[in-house]
């Protein structure tokens, strides 16, 4: 009597499993998968990449990754170590590439902007300025793993260092002939100077389109073409140029010089 019970029911089991469907037979318990981790390495721009986690880099970001599906871990750093975690696939994207930058990364397809590079010059410097050939063989300086020397054309005296307001008081001095990075930043550290400013700002030293990369393996290529297809989106819609106009200015112009 119980052996006829018993299989009576292991006969009822096996007919109830026989409806269920395949998908639960061959993953019974299925697990909610939580929002998608990318991590990315980025330098502190004010306007582009604020601390505060606002800026043009960070909002193009919210929309191609929005927060319900992607969790984003963004790592503020310089960017020489950037560029270290970048060559050694220590992080699944990073931010602000020019083209060429670096061959061990996956370019974005699009460039989000054209960079203007200035330049902080001594009173001197800017009695004879005619461009970006006026720093042939002249003392000139740059943030670490900038990198500058090797988009303007004329043989300089180029140095890079880690300490920008250390920089700045050599360019006022008359240590130094220029200081390269970006106006907005340069002026912030007037303010901290030893000496009363001299330097003059020289804006649009030169040009170059700025792109986003990923790490070169399978990981990064499946982020590059999702980046690639939401950033046309943006593009398309005209809500790209609409963010830049917003952190830039109402005038600007995402690839054109936003200063001439």
């Amino acid at each position: 009597m119980v052996i006829s019970m018993k299989r009576q029911i292991l006969t009822t089991l096996l007919i109830c499993m026989t409806f269920l469907p395949s998908y639960l037979l061959a993953n019974p318990t299925q697990p909610i998968e939580g929002p998608r981790v990318v991590t990315i390495a980025t330098d502190s721009w004010l306007g582009y990449t604020n601390r505060d986690g606002s800026g043009y880099y960070f909002d193009i970001l919210k929309r191609v990754f929005p927060e319900k599906e992607w969790q984003l871990q963004i790592d503020i750093v310089p960017f020489s170590r950037v560029r270290y975690l970048v060559d050694h696939n220590r992080t699944d994207m990073a931010l602000g590439f020019y083209s060429g930058d670096t061959a061990k990364a996956l370019y974005s397809h699009y460039p989000v902007e054209v960079d203007s590079v200035d330049a902080a010059i001594t009173p001197e410097m800017a009695v004879i300025w005619k461009g970006a050939e006026s720093l042939s063989h002249k003392k000139v300086q740059a943030l670490l793993a900038y990198r500058y020397d090797e988009f303007i054309s004329v043989p300089m005296y180029y140095e890079e260092s880690s300490n920008l307001l250390e920089m700045m008081n050599r360019v006022n001095r008359g240590q130094v002939d220029a200081v390269l990075d970006y106006k907005p930043v340069m002026l912030t550290m007037v303010p901290k100077l030893n000496q009363p400013r001299q330097f003059v700002i020289i804006e649009n030293v030169f040009r170059t389109e700025i792109y986003f990369v990923f790490s070169d393996n399978e990981r990064g290529a499946k982020l590059k073409r999702h980046f690639d297809s939401e950033l046309k989106k943006l593009i398309d819609s005209g809500e790209l140029d609409e963010l830049f106009r917003h952190y830039v200015g109402p005038d600007a112009q995402r690839l054109h010089s936003s200063r001439e």
